[in-house]
């Protein structure tokens, strides 16, 4: 049994994590400072932060990053629905450092881009909205995630690249649970269809509030897996600690009710191989 192990072990880290090492740009949108959380993303420090994040980057920070380098877009939910185009918000940086995942979605360095015109994200007012989101993940070059977003529609002159939309699940329509946030209720009310059923979770005080939801856009960038954040939030100027779970699954219909065993040991085997290795 030992023995298997050690084999496993051997390829899942010549597998999983012999990835070509190579820079990424790193920065995000200055008004994301206050709204992390809207992301789905790991902590970042404040250096991240500059006004000029949409802009073709050239000059911004960077790092050195063993997977493929990430772009995220989306529109700022607190202005949909008015009468100007809603802001566009960008996140670049590093795959494995913005998720402490290693995704599988990059073969032979290539890229990789999932888009998302109707994705679900809760306003300042807790309203819950549809925004596009995209992700945009490349491994063809050093500094590749460079693409700009100055566009009042932040698609014009962007391609999203070897994108897959396949909502299906033993030949049927792949069904998730979709609930608005709620206090303290593991709700199953009603019910949606696209590539990946989500569920985010906010434990706060003893208590948790819990959103349930189908996606085209997954972050991880592993079919079913679960990460889970300390998100340190400021309202009225008084600092407010939680803790975040984003999960993504698409082994079952309605695999958003709960943690499967899959999703749980892919969430382990990210956590312990992390441990190991980094």
């Amino acid at each position: 049994m030992k023995h298997l192990f050690l084999v496993f072990l051997f390829a899942f880290t010549q597998n999983g994590y012999s990835q070509t090492t190579r820079n990424c740009y790193t920065c995000a949108s200055t008004d994301l400072r206050n709204k992390w959380y809207l992301t789905g993303l790991a902590p970042v420090p404040d250096t991240y932060f500059a006004g000029s994040c949409a802009n073709r980057a050239t000059t911004m920070n960077r790092e050195s990053c063993s997977g493929p380098c990430m772009t995220m877009v989306f529109e700022n939910p607190d202005e949909i629905g008015s009468t100007q185009a809603p802001t566009t918000y960008v996140v670049r940086g590093c795959h494995r450092t913005l998720t402490n995942v290693v995704t599988d979605r990059i073969t032979n360095n290539g890229d990789f881009c999932e888009l998302d015109t109707t994705y679900r994200m809760a306003d300042r007012r807790g309203n819950v909205v549809n925004v596009r989101m995209m992700t945009m993940l490349c491994g063809d070059q050093d500094l590749c995630n460079d693409n700009e977003f100055i566009q009042a529609d932040f698609m014009v002159g962007v391609s999203c690249a070897n994108q897959t939309n396949n909502n299906l699940l033993n030949n049927a329509p792949l069904n998730c649970y979709d609930c608005t946030p709620t206090e303290g209720d593991n709700c199953h009310e009603s019910k949606c269809t696209k590539k990946y059923c989500m569920k985010q979770q906010v434990k706060l005080d003893g208590g948790f509030q819990l959103t349930k939801t189908c996606t085209n856009v997954n972050v991880l960038g592993l079919d079913n897996a679960c990460q889970t954040f300390d998100v340190l939030t400021n309202p009225g100027g008084v600092a407010v600690k939680s803790q975040y779970t984003q999960c993504y699954c698409k082994d079952k219909q309605f695999c958003n009710s709960g943690i499967s065993y899959s999703v749980i040991l892919s969430s382990f085997l990210t956590i312990f191989f992390r441990s190991l290795f980094l």
